[in-house]
């Protein structure tokens, strides 16, 4: 079983929920990198696009319970 944590942009993480196989979870986690970068208006490959894209991929998780 893993569970999903994903940053919200307030250096906060948020639970997504709990997933019996790691590609259920691979697959929020998806989801939630995409809801999180439409937030921005930036363009990707800008700066400031990368920057927010590091943000959320240094600070959400997949762990394995």
């Amino acid at each position: 079983m893993y569970h999903v944590n994903t940053y919200n942009g307030t250096y906060q993480l948020e639970f997504r929920g709990y997933f019996q196989t790691f590609d259920e979870a691979i697959d929020e986690f998806q989801k939630a990198e995409l809801e999180y970068m439409q937030n921005f208006a930036y363009e990707v490959g800008t700066t400031e696009y990368n920057h927010e894209l590091e943000n959320f991929m240094f600070c959400s998780r997949i762990d394995k319970c």
